[in-house]
C-alpha cells in the first residue's frame, strides 16, 4: 500500500508552529499577569484610602469638639482642655467632658476613650506607618503653649507592602474663639 498524494507536516513546520504558539502564549500570559498585578495594586490602594479617610474623619470629628475654658468673651484652651500635645500623641477633654486621645501604637491609630492610660482604646486604622500632630497659633506659626493652640494639623501615613498613602487634616476646634 502506497501513500501517494498524502501530505503531512515537515519537522520545520511543526517547530515553527510550536515557536509561534510559545510566543503568543508568553504575550497573553504577561498581559494576564500585568492585569492581575494592577488589580491587586488598586485593591490595596483602595483599602488604604478607605481606611485612611475614615480614620482621619473620625479623628477630625473628635478634635473638632475639644473643650475650651471660657474667659469673658474669648475661649483659650487650657492645660485641663488639652492634656497632652506632643508630635505623636494628642490627649484632650471634649465638650461632653469626656477624655479622648489619639496616638500611634504598634502600627495602629488608636482613639482612647478616657483620660488615663488604662482606659479602653479603639483602633481607627491599622497599617499606619507614621502619625504626627502639629499645633499652630492663629497666625499659622507653631504654638508654644496650650493657650495659643488654634489649629491642630494631623498627618497620617498608611502602608501595605510597597504601597503607601499620606493623608492630612487641619482641624480648628469649634469651641476655640478669641
Amino acid at each position: 500500500m502506497t501513500f501517494t498524494g498524502k501530505k503531512g507536516f515537515t519537522l520545520i513546520e511543526i517547530l515553527m508552529a510550536i515557536v509561534v504558539i510559545g510566543i503568543v502564549s508568553t504575550v497573553v500570559g504577561m498581559m494576564i499577569y500585568q492585569g492581575t498585578k494592577s488589580f491587586e495594586t488598586m485593591d490595596v490602594r483602595s483599602e488604604l484610602a478607605g481606611q485612611g479617610m475614615l480614620a482621619v474623619e473620625r479623628a477630625s470629628r473628635e478634635m473638632r469638639i475639644i473643650r475650651c475654658t471660657v474667659a469673658g468673651n474669648s475661649c483659650n484652651p487650657q492645660a485641663a482642655d488639652i492634656t497632652a500635645w506632643t508630635g505623636s500623641e494628642a490627649r484632650f477633654v471634649n465638650t461632653l467632658l469626656e477624655g479622648r486621645g489619639l496616638r500611634l501604637d504598634a502600627g495602629a491609630l488608636k482613639l482612647r476613650q478616657g483620660s488615663t492610660a488604662l482606659d479602653p482604646e479603639d483602633i481607627l486604622a491599622d497599617s499606619v506607618s507614621a502619625l504626627s500632630f502639629e499645633y499652630l497659633k492663629q497666625d499659622g506659626t507653631a504654638a508654644s503653649a496650650v493657650s495659643e493652640v488654634w489649629i491642630i494639623n494631623m498627618s497620617l501615613t498608611l502602608s501595605s507592602g510597597t504601597e503607601s498613602m499620606a493623608l492630612k487634616a487641619s482641624v480648628h476646634p469649634r469651641s476655640f474663639r478669641r
